[in-house]
């Protein structure tokens, strides 16, 4: 039979990837229908110097590093696979922009150097300017960030003006069209994610962990982003589950079972002069169990001018939370100036459950702008002493209540 010419291209096309594929370094494929299976180059780490076991830090490091030089210059999709097993890991930037879409695969467990000085630019795994990353540990995956040996050395466990010293476990910035997912993030020294300067970002199916006594560890902070979801994941850490922080727009937090931890925040805005304004945050059906907080926006005194508007928590279950509802909008500064952020078209939407504390709605916004809140179907209810009697308390807020309203609306 006459092969057709259309045929004979695709056969080409695959051939010419299967040669570029080895002569990026990737000659160690099991075999040559792997590559056509698939279409894309498998870079093995440690077929390419890392090791798994002790002692190895430096050298994996290294190797780490190299691997991913080739698998970003691969001239067809590639895959960087860290195989099952423990393995030593010191500082990574994973630098783009790559040739091609690039996946970074987790099977094992990287553990981080235990070096409190070994991080110059106090991030473990750096990606940066990468568009089209695919980051999974097809749920076997752990980043180990071996936060007991760093928190002893926090200085920031009881204040939070202090600059955070240590070590961030994994970093986001300028990543584009991309999607994380399926792996653990445990202990990390300081933030578990940062997310940075991103658009079109996905992450789903993560479980991040810390003890609820933890410094600073926060779950995935989100700033100067556009268009980021973040779904179906568990998280329990010392800090903030989430938080959004300056300068994003068209935020979706969904199906987040938050606990222990401080909730679920949008801030703190307004401690640094440059930030600039948010806008559309949605966070919905999520379910918090015995954090400090819950639904919270949080504002710096003292602070420059900007917006954070359309913003809407609702779907919202709360487990015996200290403040389930909370503005607080006197966040942070010793100066007494108010707040110069202002918060308008803000929702609260059908969160129900319990509360450890008599005031389960607090809305104390800025008295330069009072915030403007919509306030629809909530029921908390307290569970303590029985001699406190349920409120609500509200300072300088323009409050549109509808539909039930425990505990009862207050005075504004």
């Amino acid at each position: 039979m006459a092969i057709r010419g259309i045929d004979v291209k695709i056969v080409f096309l695959l051939g010419l990837a299967l040669i570029s594929c080895v002569a990026n370094g990737a000659d160690h494929l099991a075999s040559r229908r792997h590559l056509l299976h698939d279409n894309v180059c498998v870079f093995d780490v440690t077929k390419l110097g890392v090791k798994a076991g002790p002692g190895h830090c430096v050298e994996n490091t290294a190797s780490l590093m190299k691997a991913w030089v080739q698998a970003c210059e691969s001239d067809v999709p590639a895959k960087l696979l860290i195989p099952q097993g423990t393995y030593e890991i010191g500082a990574v930037n994973f630098q783009g922009p790559c040739k091609r879409p690039i996946i970074f695969e987790l099977l094992g467990t990287v553990q981080a150097a235990r070096d409190v000085n070994g991080y110059p630019e106090r991030t473990w795994f750096h990606f940066e300017e990468i568009d089209s990353l695919q980051l999974t540990g097809s749920g076997r995956g752990v980043f180990d960030g071996q936060g007991p040996y760093f928190w002893p050395h926090s200085k920031c466990r009881h204040n939070n003006r202090c600059k955070i010293t240590l070590p961030s476990s994994i970093k986001f910035r300028r990543i584009t069209n991309s999607v994380i997912h399926g792996f653990t993030s445990l202990n990390s020294p300081a933030f578990h994610m940062h997310v940075i300067s991103s658009n079109n970002f996905t992450a789903h199916s993560l479980t991040i962990i810390a003890p609820d006594e933890s410094p600073n560890t926060d779950g995935m902070h989100i700033s100067t982003s556009c268009n980021v979801k973040v779904t179906n994941s568990r998280i329990g850490t010392g800090d903030d589950c989430l938080s959004v922080g300056q300068g994003n727009s068209d935020i979706t937090i969904s199906h987040i079972d938050c606990g222990p931890g401080h909730g679920i925040s949008v801030g703190s805005l307004g401690k640094y002069a440059h930030e600039t304004n948010v806008k559309g945050v949605l966070v919905t059906d999520c379910t918090l169990t015995n954090t400090t907080n819950g639904a919270r926006i949080k504002t710096w005194l003292a602070s420059p001018t900007l917006k954070a508007s359309s913003i809407t928590f609702q779907n919202i279950i709360m487990n015996m939370v200290k403040n389930p509802i909370i503005i607080d909008q006197e966040y942070g500064a010793q100066r007494p100036e108010p707040s110069n952020v202002a918060l308008t078209d803000v929702h609260f939407k059908n969160i129900r459950g319990t509360s450890i504390s008599e005031v389960p709605v607090s809305l104390v916004c800025s008295k330069t702008f009072p915030c403007c809140v919509d306030m629809t179907d909530i029921n908390l209810v307290y569970k303590g002493d029985e001699n406190e009697i349920e409120k609500a308390e509200c300072v300088s807020a323009k409050v549109n209540f509808f539909g039930k309203q425990n505990p009862p609306p207050c005075r504004c």
